[in-house]
């Protein structure tokens, strides 16, 4: 019985030639999103306060820069109005942040991590399983850069040419074979080819940017709050905007982090279809998951960046895996199976103290 391949399992092709789209969608999705986060604030205010009908309304936010525009004095009618005074702000605020995530994202990530660019003369065998993945599929070669930590992780980064780059662990390339390495390099690689890094950048990006809108909101809020000081009027409305913002923005965060973790999961699991296609050896990459699961949490880097690597173990608020970046391992050795792969003999992970369970230690002995 013949093998089924990953495309035809998972769907890689149409994976790939949509992920650019989805970008695109993004970046006009989140923007919106943001503006409608807005809407909806203002919306419940002018309902629990009568917006423009009594002293809670429209005079009372002039602070806001908020103008009636429909002249209805409804909550529907004071939630376009904050629409139209604020979407320059909203833009605005979209732009710079696409910008910093153009022009910064691989130094920030890289700084993050505490990972070394390292050269072909450092690390010549290294260079070369990655520049023959690369050749395969006629595409250049990506930037290498190593984390010095006995953990056992890789991820991949950057948004085009320029900006590509593949960081390893020291402790991957002490305990994983060199099969096994590449399997790894090859997930990493798929991750770029199908433009999974520029999607999840673009996604990190609009959710840190709702995060700081709801800042944003709340400080202008505040500033408003003292400019009219202890008045007799106002003072209970602005506290009511206050626990409305907070409400909105927290749900608009919670749902835009599903998201970016849903779209993060599936793309690990093509990841992995990636890399049997390029290496044929699934094998490899179910003794490499194995091994790193055991040791793959470096603790220091922040969740945004560890939801790009390799393994990202779950944590206590994942809620049976909605708010989990990556699939269960469990999870992705059972699909590897079903593409040909198999399970170690004994099933032997690497041991926690770093050492291999194979005859000769490090990929390259």
């Amino acid at each position: 019985m013949s093998t089924p391949s990953p495309v035809a399992t998972l769907g890689l092709t149409s994976w790939r030639s949509s992920n650019n789209f989805k970008s695109i969608a993004l970046l006009l999705a989140f923007p919106l999103l943001l503006l409608l986060l807005v809407g909806v604030t203002f919306f419940f205010f002018g309902l629990f306060t009568g917006a423009g009908q009594n002293s809670g309304g429209f005079g009372a936010w002039q602070e806001l820069g908020i103008r009636p525009v429909l002249g209805t004095g409804s909550p529907f009618d004071l939630a376009v109005s904050a629409i139209v005074a604020w979407w320059p702000a909203v833009i605005g605020i979209a732009v710079v942040w696409v910008l910093i995530g153009y022009l910064f994202n691989d130094s920030i990530i890289h700084m993050a991590t505490g990972a070394v660019a390292v050269t072909r003369q450092e690390q010549p065998q290294l260079y070369n399983l990655l520049e023959n993945l690369c050749i395969s599929r006629g595409i250049a070669t990506p930037k290498l850069y190593v984390i010095d930590s006995e953990v056992m992780n890789a991820y991949a980064s950057g948004i085009d040419d320029k900006s590509y780059a593949i960081t390893v662990t020291s402790g991957l390339l002490q305990t994983l074979n060199r099969d096994e390495i590449e399997a790894v390099l090859a997930h990493e690689l798929t991750h770029i080819i199908d433009r999974d890094t520029r999607l999840l950048i673009i996604t990190i990006v609009f959710v840190g940017m709702i995060s700081f809108l709801a800042q944003l909101l709340w400080r202008s809020i505040r500033f408003a709050a003292f400019t009219r000081g202890r008045s007799r009027k106002g003072g209970g409305g602005m506290i009511i905007l206050v626990l409305i913002a907070a409400v909105v923005m927290a749900i608009g965060y919670l749902l835009a982090l599903v998201l970016r973790f849903a779209l993060s999961r599936r793309r690990e699991l093509l990841a992995d279809a990636g890399s049997v296609e390029l290496t044929k050896n699934p094998d490899a990459l179910i003794a490499a998951l194995l091994k790193i699961s055991k040791n793959a949490e470096l603790p220091h880097v922040p969740s945004e960046v560890r939801q790009m690597f390799f393994e990202n173990p779950p944590s206590f608020f994942d809620l049976g895996g909605l708010f989990a970046t990556h699939p269960s391992i469990e999870k992705r050795v059972r699909i590897l199976e079903q593409l040909g792969g198999r399970l170690p003999a004994g099933n032997v992970a690497a041991p926690q103290d770093g050492s291999s369970p194979h005859s000769h230690p490090g990929p390259w002995g």
